[in-house]
């Protein structure tokens, strides 16, 4: 005999919650990174150098640099 239940229905639907959290999260991430990427084009077409673009929008020197070459 077990010390407790298990109950699937209720195992699946906090699985799906968990899941469909971690996709919220991702998507807002995603959604912040497209931002700071637009502002960081702008910014490159304005002529800021590089280190003032990533300083100011948080992306990387390597991706500001495929920024730059796209």
């Amino acid at each position: 005999m077990s010390l407790t239940e298990f109950n699937q229905e209720e195992y699946d639907r906090n699985r799906y919650d968990e899941g469909r959290e971690a996709g919220i999260r991702e998507g807002k991430l995603e959604g912040k990174l497209e931002g700071f990427i637009e502002t960081a084009k702008n910014l490159l077409r304005m002529g800021f150098s590089q280190n003032q673009i990533t300083q100011a929008t948080g992306l990387s020197a390597e991706q500001l640099n495929k920024l730059s070459k796209a």
